[in-house]
């Protein structure tokens, strides 16, 4: 699968289990080090590919002392490039993507909305339609929250979508290049104007209402739960591999 996702170009940043064995064949300043990995059945096995791991784990969040710890396997194999700290601020990240669902299927397409193409390669350039004007979107929403060095989280999503709509019922058709960027001034100036306040600190139990998974059930303990001291980013420790034993 491993190499299935790198043959297409991409970049992986993946989590494996703490009893994977990942030997240390170089080990980074930043804690990092490399190893390898291979499949475990099939012609890759034979093919061991090159990685680098990083460790660490998360103080202040949910309490006192540090969670349990986290590995993360990654093609980014520049250790000054791309510093282990700030790898593993990009996988706390991870769940923003489920805001990235709600944003194109809720808000952007609408909801109850289905897609109106009645071929598969009309469905496919919809798609493709609704993926390029929320990159749009989102690298506007970027570009705003630069301009004033603040985290693109306080940028609203849906507010930017209502400008952009605003922008182009105000003058359909076609766009001039000086229109166009004192459109986007304007936008970047209505988007500063209606920021969201910051995200504040939280935390719950991974524990379930009913027993349908390897979670624990929610009980009474769960329902104080001790919230987080600092953010996901202050909270990273970086742990280093320790020594293989004789």
């Amino acid at each position: 699968m491993w190499q299935a996702f790198t043959a297409t170009g991409a970049d992986l940043l993946w989590r494996v289990p703490a009893n994977r064995v990942l030997p240390v064949l170089k080990q980074f300043r930043d804690g990092s080090w490399l190893s390898q990995i291979r499949a475990s059945s099939g012609p890759a096995r034979h093919e061991p590919v090159t990685i680098r791991v990083l460790a660490y784990q998360l103080k202040g969040q949910g309490g006192e002392g540090a969670t349990d710890g986290y590995r993360l396997v990654t093609t980014l194999l520049d250790a000054r490039r791309h510093p282990a700290r700030q790898l593993a601020a990009l996988y706390c990240e991870r769940w923003e993507v489920e805001s990235v669902f709600a944003e194109i299927k809720t808000h952007q397409r609408g909801a109850r909305i289905v897609l109106s193409s009645k071929t598969p390669d009309g469905v496919r350039q919809q798609i493709w339609a609704h993926l390029l004007v929320h990159h749009a979107l989102r690298e506007l929403m970027l570009r705003t929250a630069a301009t004033r060095g603040l985290d693109p989280d306080r940028v609203s999503f849906t507010e930017t979508l209502r400008s952009a709509r605003r922008s182009v019922t105000v003058t359909p058709g076609s766009f001039p290049p000086d229109l166009l960027v004192r459109a986007l001034v304007m936008l970047e100036q209505d988007l500063l104007e209606r920021l969201l306040p910051a995200r504040r600190l939280r935390s719950q139990p991974r524990a379930v209402k009913r027993k349908m998974s390897s979670y624990q059930l929610k009980r009474a303990e769960h329902r104080l739960w001790p919230q987080p001291t600092r953010t996901g980013t202050q909270a990273i420790l970086i742990t280093r591999p320790q020594p293989a034993g004789p």
